[in-house]
């Protein structure tokens, strides 16, 4: 019996030793499962967001003017997408980035259906306070996630 006792301790010693070594390697090592912070989308998306803010004041102030259309806002329309598409280009060379590609992508979009919309007419202040909103509220997610990077949550 003294010999089963020997044995079934010297085995619970190893195994115990063996989840030790276990547990100090896998707390010394971090998973990211997400990107690290990048100053230039950060960057790019604040200045992306005071250009929407600057059309927006625009185009509120020429409601019922004939500046208000949408061919006086074609050179607006045409920087945001190159700033987008430079946005998402980044975006896409970051490992781990997946959720910024998407909420870049949701952006991309939403400008595509901005401009279909101002082909259709001007826009009234009560949609342009609702059009701001909507922007700055996708554009606000993607500031939060990169800040949130940069803190490491």
């Amino acid at each position: 019996m003294k010999n089963m006792s020997f044995f079934y301790r010297s085995r619970l010693l190893k195994i115990f030793l063996a989840l030790l070594v276990l547990s100090i390697l896998f707390c010394g090592c971090t998973v990211k499962l997400i990107s690290s912070y990048d100053e230039n989308t950060d960057k790019a998306v604040t200045k992306l967001q005071k250009d929407f803010e600057t059309f927006f004041v625009t185009v509120e102030s020429q409601a019922g003017l004939p500046e208000c259309k949408y061919k006086s806002h074609k050179e607006f329309y045409l920087d945001s997408k190159v700033a987008i598409s430079a946005i998402d280009v980044r975006a896409k060379a970051i490992p781990n980035n997946e959720i910024t590609i998407e909420q870049v992508g949701l952006l991309k979009k939403n400008i595509a259906l901005l401009e279909k919309l101002h082909k259709l007419g001007c826009f009234t202040p009560g949609q342009v306070e609702n059009l701001r909103n909507s922007f700055n509220s996708s554009i606000t997610a993607i500031l939060k996630l990169e800040l949130a990077k940069k803190r490491g949550k």
